[in-house]
C-alpha cells in the first residue's frame, strides 16, 4: 500500500528558514507530506490550539534544532518548539531530529554576520532553558549534521526507517490516494508526469507565500493602518503571476482550493484601494478622519472606528485563507 506519511516540522523560524525549506524538500523526495507552520506565528491561545490539531493529525514530528530556543509562550514559559515537541511526545506521536552541529553553526554564523544563530546573542536570552531542551532531545532519535545539503539525505534515512517499521511497530495512518487512482496507477493511466508538475508548483506557491511574506504585509497594514505602494505590489504580484493558464494546477480540487485565496488576495488589495489615500510618500486608511493628522469630531472618529473593524476582518479573513491553503492544499494533492 502507497501510504504517504505526514511530518509535522517543528524549528525556531529567522535563524532556520533555509534549513526549513530544504526539510520540506527531503520529506516531498522522500514521498511524504510536510506540515507546519511555517506561514504561522504562535502568539494565541487559539493558535497554539491550531497547532495542537495539526500535530495530532501529524504522523510524526520532525525537530530542526539549532542555536536558538525561540520565542516564548508566555503561560508556560517555554519556547514553541519546545512546546510542540512536548505535546508530540505526550501524544505518542513518534519524533525524531535534525541537530546542527557545532562547525555547522560556527560557518552559518560566519556567512550572515547579523543573523542570530546562538541563543547568547538575544537581547533576552534563555540559555539554561535551551541547555535543558537540547539535552532531552539528544536523549531520542537524532542526526547531527554539518551542512545544509545533509538535511534532505538524513530525513530520507530516517522516515524510510519510520516506513520499514511502520506495520510491526508504529502502524501509522498516513495518507493513501483513493482506490480509482490507485487503480488508474497500476493500470498505466495515471499520468505522474501531471501529478509531479503540480508538486513542483504547489512548491513553488508556497515558498513564494513565505518569501513574500505576504502574512507579514497584511499583518503590518492592519497594525499600522498604512503601506507603501511597493507592499501592495507585491501582492498584486502574486495574483497576478498565477492568473495566467501556464499557472495552473491539473489537479481540479486544488485549483478550485488556489483560486479562492487568489480571490481573497484580490478582495483585500481592493479593500486597500478603495479604503487607504496618499499622504506623506504613504497610503493611509481614511487620513482625513485620523485624528493623528487632523481635528475629527465624535462622527468622524466613530465612522474612522468603523474601517478600523473593516480592515482587522478583511486582514483576519486573507491571512486565515493564507494560512488554510498552505495546510490543506498539501493534504489536497497527496489524498
Amino acid at each position: 500500500m502507497d501510504k504517504k506519511l505526514q511530518v509535522f516540522v517543528s524549528s525556531t523560524y529567522l535563524d532556520l528558514k533555509d534549513e526549513r525549506q530544504k526539510a520540506v524538500e527531503g520529506i516531498l523526495r522522500a514521498g511524504h507530506i510536510p506540515a507546519g507552520m511555517e506561514l504561522f506565528t504562535a502568539a494565541s491561545k487559539s493558535q497554539w490550539q491550531v497547532i495542537e490539531e495539526w500535530i495530532k493529525e501529524s504522523d510524526l514530528l520532525m525537530l530542526i534544532l539549532g542555536g536558538k530556543y525561540g520565542s516564548l509562550e508566555p503561560e508556560t514559559g517555554k519556547s514553541y518548539t519546545q512546546l510542540e515537541y512536548e505535546f508530540a511526545i505526550k501524544h505518542e506521536i513518534p519524533v525524531f531530529s535534525i541537530v546542527l552541529n557545532d562547525q555547522y553553526l560556527i560557518n552559518k554564523k560566519a556567512a550572515s554576520i547579523n543573523l542570530e544563530v546562538y541563543e547568547r546573542e538575544a537581547k533576552q536570552s534563555n540559555i539554561e532553558k535551551y541547555d535543558r531542551f537540547k539535552k532531552t532531545v539528544l536523549d531520542n532519535i537524532v542526526s547531527f549534521v554539518g551542512g545544509i545539503e545533509e538535511i534532505p539525505t538524513e530525513i530520507s534515512y530516517s522516515l524510510q526507517e519510520f516506513v520499514r517499521k511502520d506495520d510491526s511497530e508504529y502502524k501509522f495512518r498516513g495518507w493513501v490516494r483513493s482506490a480509482e487512482v490507485r487503480e488508474a496507477k497500476r493500470n498505466g493511466e495515471k499520468n505522474e508526469r501531471l501529478f509531479r508538475m503540480d508538486e513542483a508548483m504547489l512548491g513553488e506557491v508556497i515558498d513564494r507565500l513565505e518569501d513574500d511574506d505576504l502574512i507579514d504585509i497584511i499583518e503590518f497594514i492592519n497594525t499600522y493602518c498604512a503601506y507603501t505602494y511597493e507592499k501592495r505590489e507585491i501582492i498584486d504580484d502574486f495574483v497576478h503571476s498565477y492568473t495566467k493558464l501556464s499557472k495552473s494546477f491539473f489537479n481540479q480540487e486544488l485549483q478550485k482550493a488556489f483560486n479562492s485565496l487568489l480571490k481573497s488576495l484580490e478582495d483585500y488589495t481592493t479593500h486597500l484601494i478603495f479604503n487607504f489615500f496618499p499622504k506623506n510618500n504613504r497610503f493611509h486608511l481614511h487620513p482625513h478622519l485620523n485624528s493623528d493628522y487632523r481635528w475629527v469630531d465624535e462622527e468622524g472618529r466613530k465612522l474612522y472606528d468603523k474601517h478600523l473593524k473593516e480592515l482587522s476582518k478583511v486582514s483576519k479573513e486573507t491571512i486565515y485563507k493564507i494560512r488554510n491553503f498552505v495546510h490543506d492544499s498539501r493534504i489536497t494533492l497527496y489524498k
